[in-house]
């Protein structure tokens, strides 16, 4: 309480010596005095500061007054903003006048790369997404010697028989592709982000055609290759894609779908997507044709990059999808990065789905027949993207 009082008590002192210096001002000296103000002169050791601390409390109030009689008694704050300023003003989706509605968020729940074109893949916790497509994802193939064309599962499903994953050198201090035949014990290991100075030494620049183009890519030893051979019962030999670009395959408009991406040995787009949901109602439909030589189908047989949950009661609907948009988000909190993927074409998986992953036998009819009878148009499942920007946090 004395505290109190004594603060009271030098508060109003200070006050009434406020007015006593004001009423015996000068206000011609006090003029002058602004003009020739330097702060060089001012003996801050007699500078009354109970003066100046009530003067600042006096002209705070005056200032408040005066914003209040300005500002506008109907006005009200915005609220907080929920999205992420980083990502401009076009991070939320909007819909077109007369387009479907757009189909409620669903989530990423698995993503494999294949690291050999038409070889068994493998699933990734996590992955970089660039122009090229996944990290690894088809940057090798199989290419026959006798005429350096690329070997697909199309015409040779026991491709589908050879394995690859990725393992750590003996000195862990070098990621490997193991890549192995199913069945046997035949294996090599090679690194799986060889080096220039690797390649020059380990590797011959060769030519090969893939799709009726010639592209470069460098040829592994006929040490590496000798298991291979074995396996095909013919000369093969494994690549790795050059430095040449190679364009992907645009099936849409150039001045719709932009400047050409190059990729590695992906056949038209670098990026595949699927629906879990679209393969759930693709085998509900082969059950209810009660075929026996047919089984449950895993999404392996469609080779997708990315697989998404989708909505069983809504299977197909990314037939309708022109962009999809990734976000990266926590619990409670707003995205912190985006990635935008144009939907370009569906994915014409010929006859590649009909081959069993386990055992390569490939099925005559199924799933070819039933994808044809349910969507009217050409086999598909998967969607073909390009990666056309994204936004990292």
């Amino acid at each position: 309480m004395d505290i109190l009082q004594n603060s009271l008590r030098t508060f109003s002192q200070g006050g009434q010596a406020m007015l006593n210096d004001i009423r015996s001002l000068d206000l011609v000296n006090t003029i002058n005095n602004i003009r020739n103000f330097d702060f060089g002169n001012i003996d801050w050791t007699n500078v009354n500061w109970g003066l100046v601390f009530l003067l600042s409390i006096v002209l705070g109030f005056v200032g408040f007054a005066v914003f209040a009689q300005i500002t506008d008694p109907g006005y009200i704050p915005p609220p907080p903003q929920k999205t992420n300023a980083a990502l401009g003003l076009g991070s939320e989706a909007k819909s077109t006048p007369g387009a479907p509605p757009i189909p409620p968020p669903t989530e990423i729940i698995s993503l494999r790369v294949y690291p050999i074109k038409s070889c068994r893949g493998f699933e990734v916790d996590r992955t970089r997404l660039r122009r090229m497509g996944l990290t690894l994802d088809r940057n090798w193939m199989f290419m026959d010697k006798a005429d350096n064309k690329f070997l697909t599962i199309r015409s040779d499903p026991s491709m589908t028989l050879i394995d690859t994953k990725i393992t750590e050198s003996s000195t862990k201090d070098e990621q490997m592709l193991e890549v192995s035949i199913h069945g046997t014990d035949a294996q090599i290991s090679i690194p799986a982000f060889p080096s220039q100075d690797w390649l020059d030494k380990n590797t011959t620049l060769s030519t090969v055609e893939i799709w009726e183009k010639d592209t470069d890519a460098y040829e592994y030893s006929p040490d590496i290759n000798k298991i291979f051979s074995e396996y095909f019962r013919k000369d093969v030999a494994l690549v790795y894609k050059g430095p040449t670009q190679r364009m992907v395959a645009v099936n849409g408009r150039k001045e719709l779908y932009g400047s050409d991406v190059a990729h590695h040995f992906a056949d038209v787009m670098s990026l595949q997507i699927a629906s879990e949901a679209s393969i759930r109602d693709l085998n509900r439909r082969l059950k209810d044709n009660a075929d026996p030589t047919v089984g449950p189908l895993t999404i392996e047989r469609f080779r997708p990059n990315i697989v998404v949950r989708g909505r069983d009661d809504h299977p197909w609907e990314e037939d309708t999808w022109k962009r999809v948009r990734i976000t990266s988000r926590m619990p409670n909190e707003e995205a912190l990065y985006k990635i935008d993927l144009d939907v370009v074409a569906r994915c014409a998986r010929c006859q590649v789905p009909n081959v069993n992953p386990d055992t390569a036998e490939k099925h005559p009819k199924q799933p070819w027949d039933q994808l044809y009878v349910s969507c009217g148009v050409c086999p598909f499942t998967c969607k073909s993207c390009l990666l056309t920007r994204f936004v990292a946090a």
